[in-house]
């Protein structure tokens, strides 16, 4: 893939729009109310520079529906037996940049880290995963990903250095070969220009 980022190519899994927008119908639940403006501000990134557009929710079929259960998680892309589909803000989902990354893996987005070409730019480090999490560092088969971008650890899609670790702070599973830090998306501010390049290659935005 000579370093490009990754979403979902199946385009079943897009939003209603594409190709050229992607309208994604939403409901937040009221045990959230508290983050609503975060979610907003999120949410206003991907309006701002993609064509992406969160709408709430009339009458649509199907939706994204986000609510605080356990854990900060998404289905990836428009799921395609319709319906209801979550969003998961739990505890400790509070920062922007995890808002951001969780819309992300919503509109179709694949962890960066996962790409089949990571091994060019990353090392991971299997022992040091906590056990049950193995699955968040497998890589995607090249014939499951639509690839847009090169390969960026500064991506919001991409996880930090001790995720998901056995000892965090001590015991990495990840690091870059560049030597740069690799951050938590929780830690970056949202979209950076090659998310938002991957975002209108997989939606063939028009702007």
């Amino acid at each position: 893939m000579s370093g490009r980022r990754g979403g979902i190519k199946d385009t079943r899994f897009r939003w209603p729009g594409f190709p050229g927008s992607g309208e994604v119908p939403f409901v937040i639940s009221g045990d959230l109310d508290d983050l609503r403006d975060t979610i907003d501000e999120a949410m206003e990134q991907y309006h701002k520079d993609t064509c992406i557009r969160f709408v709430p929710r009339t009458n649509q079929r199907d939706y994204i529906k986000i609510e605080k259960q356990q854990g900060c998680w998404s289905y990836v892309g428009k799921q395609p037996n319709g319906g209801a589909q979550t969003v998961s803000l739990g505890e400790g989902c509070q920062p922007l940049g995890t808002v951001v990354h969780e819309l992300g893996h919503a509109i179709g987005l694949f962890h960066e880290h996962q790409r089949s070409d990571r091994n060019s730019y990353i090392r991971v480090f299997e022992r040091n995963i906590k056990e049950g999490y193995e699955g968040q560092f497998n890589r995607t088969k090249p014939k499951d990903e639509a690839i847009y971008s090169r390969y960026d650890i500064t991506s919001i899609m991409h996880y930090g250095n001790y995720a998901f670790s056995k000892d965090p702070g001590n015991l990495k599973t990840m690091e870059a070969k560049n030597g740069q830090p690799l951050l938590e998306p929780y830690d970056k501010p949202g979209l950076n220009p090659r998310d938002i390049q991957s975002i209108k290659g997989l939606y063939k935005c028009k702007k």
